[in-house]
């Protein structure tokens, strides 16, 4: 079934391109992302940006220390880091390229570091996987799930959920 569904899918978007003809060259596709979309080809500066991004993202979302064993400091540390990383690279011009690919990847990396981070810490608690340690002990008031979203400016909010049975 499930080949089925994803053949018909791509019969629709076949079928898209096929319909848009001699148009399809005159097209101008337009990004969500506030980084301008380039013809140009990748110089080796730019190359080694994409890679200084990834390992600074990486230096923040892979120690222990930070993301594993967290506290405040530690957390809004990471996340002075990551918004500065975010104020570079949202601004970049954007090639449409594998470069320009590993370049959006390393934005999504930042985005999704930010997110998580910031949830972290509003999250006053240890539950789960999620530990803080400056704040060890579960807080029964705090059962609900947290969401989070935004580029530039994160947001958080709670998300209250019924209480989950298992099913026998």
């Amino acid at each position: 079934m499930g080949y089925v569904l994803r053949f018909l899918r791509r019969g629709r978007a076949a079928q898209f391109a096929l319909s848009l003809g001699n148009k399809a060259i005159h097209r101008h596709p337009v990004g969500l992302s506030t980084s301008v979309l380039t013809q140009s080809t990748s110089h080796i500066a730019e190359r080694t940006h994409t890679a200084e991004y990834t390992s600074a993202i990486q230096a923040e979302v892979k120690p222990f220390h930070i993301n594993l064993f967290r506290t405040e400091l530690g957390l809004t540390s990471s996340l002075h880091r990551l918004d500065e990383l975010w104020k570079e690279q949202r601004n970049n011009h954007i090639e449409r390229s594998s470069e320009g690919v590993k370049a959006r990847e390393a934005m999504a990396m930042t985005a999704t570091a930010r997110w998580m981070y910031n949830a972290a810490r509003t999250r006053t608690e240890s539950r789960g996987m999620h530990k803080r340690e400056d704040y060890l002990q579960t807080d029964s008031t705090q059962h609900h799930r947290l969401v989070t979203g935004g580029l530039d400016q994160i947001w958080v909010k709670t998300q209250h959920r019924e209480k989950e049975g298992i099913l026998l």
